[in-house]
């Protein structure tokens, strides 16, 4: 069973990578890699391969060592752990969406996500908390450190609690605004849409050393609101905290 469930998991992330490899040839993309535990070297305006990952906080570590996500040792597909998949342009700073019309599906799955790509450094992000039966986050941002356009790491940029800071609707958890879960869709009479949304911004160089420079925008343009910022995307965090604020 073990196995069946393993192909089966394997078989659908080859699936998303097959769609991704057939949406890269609608733009100039010189990167031909396309499963997310797979090695790329990128240039800028290339598409890039990553995934993510839901499952418990201890259930990306073995003997007390964080793993990448592809590491077998972590027994993620046979716990069925939900992934999804992206590939976004390299260095475009991008708003990507985790469809989850039911908010408890991911507390379910055990509330938190890891990102990861790549296998000889095996770069993945620290689990950062999605949600509980009580909050749950959907605002976050994705820094991709590259060198020489090979992925070197992978970490979350808290943007702290301002925003929602003495609104009854909100808690500050990991020094990131959390909704109350109640609020959210599939959850009684919640209404509000609560995927979580993932910003990405790129630091380091490319594979001919050019520079990237969507981090530097990203941490600019913190001074301005997500709404403002991606105004024309529906379901976007900021136009649901419209309805708080």
């Amino acid at each position: 069973m073990a196995a069946t469930t393993t192909s089966r998991w394997a078989a659908a992330v080859l699936v998303a990578a097959f769609l991704l490899a057939a949406a890269a040839f609608a733009r100039e993309d010189t990167n031909g890699v396309y499963e997310p535990c797979a090695d790329a070297t990128v240039q800028r305006g290339d598409g890039f391969t990553f995934g993510v990952v839901f499952a418990g906080h201890d259930a990306f570590t073995s003997g007390g060592v964080q793993l990448s996500p592809c590491d077998s040792r972590l027994k993620l597909t046979e716990a069925r752990a939900p992934v999804a998949l992206f590939r976004p342009t390299v260095d475009e700073i991008s708003l990507l969406t985790v469809n989850a019309s039911d908010a408890n599906a991911l507390a379910s799955a055990g509330g938190y996500m890891v990102a990861f790509a790549g296998r000889k450094y095996a770069a993945r992000s620290p689990p950062v908390f999605v949600s509980n039966s009580s909050y749950s986050v959907t605002a976050f941002t994705l820094v991709f450190e590259f060198q020489k356009g090979i992925l070197q790491n992978l970490f979350w940029k808290a943007d702290g609690c301002s925003s929602c800071s003495g609104n009854s609707n909100f808690a500050c958890v990991d020094e990131s605004c959390a909704i109350k879960t109640s609020s959210c869709r599939g959850t009684g009479n919640g209404q509000v849409d609560c995927s979580p949304g993932i910003q990405l911004a790129f630091s380091g160089t490319d594979k001919h050393e050019d520079v990237f420079n969507s981090w530097y925008e990203v941490s600019k343009l913190k001074q301005y609101s997500l709404f403002g910022l991606f105004s024309n995307l529906k379901d976007s965090l900021a136009g649901q905290f419209s309805q708080f604020f």
